[in-house]
């Protein structure tokens, strides 16, 4: 017990060690977007994010995605056919303190789903979480774990540049 308390007092002290600069960010965002179907192999997703972050720590930010390697699926014949998955989404966010932030995210998102020949996009509330490090003043890497619907999940690591 003693040996937990200590753990959860550094992990403390080490993300309280700094305050958030407040300031514009943008940076490029890279993962696997998890489907949730035994026949489908998961694509792996490219994008851009850009926003703004308050002293505060709650901050705002815009982010599109696209597949840069598709997935695939099982079609009834026995081909794979092609899946990718575009998204665009607007978030409100917060990061904590320190040199070793949190971070979580809560927005509105609009996606289209291709499948082969068929298509379908749909517009809907997006959540997301994850742990971020301050490599320097202007340079950010974060990993994090974003769902964006039901049965599709965004497992992603961006570096963020701040203005």
């Amino acid at each position: 017990m003693r040996k937990l308390a200590t753990g959860l007092a550094a992990l403390a002290l080490v993300c309280s060690s700094a305050a958030n600069a407040e300031g514009g960010y943008w940076g490029a965002t890279a993962g696997l977007m998890t489907v949730d179907a035994n026949t489908v192999d998961d694509p792996i997703n490219f994008g851009l994010r850009g926003g703004y972050t308050f002293s505060s720590g709650w901050g705002f930010e815009g982010e599109f995605t696209d597949s840069l390697v598709s997935g695939e699926a099982d079609a009834f014949d026995g081909r794979d056919i092609d899946v990718d998955i575009q998204t665009l989404g607007g978030y409100a966010t917060y990061r904590s303190f320190g040199d070793v932030y949190f971070k979580g995210r809560l927005g509105l998102i609009y996606e289209d789903v291709s499948v082969g020949g068929y298509s379908s996009d749909d517009t809907g509330i997006s959540v997301g979480g994850g742990i971020g490090l301050n490599l320097s003043p202007n340079t950010n890497v974060e990993f994090e774990y974003t769902m964006i619907e039901e049965d599709v999940n965004f497992w992603s690591g961006t570096m963020i540049l701040t203005f």
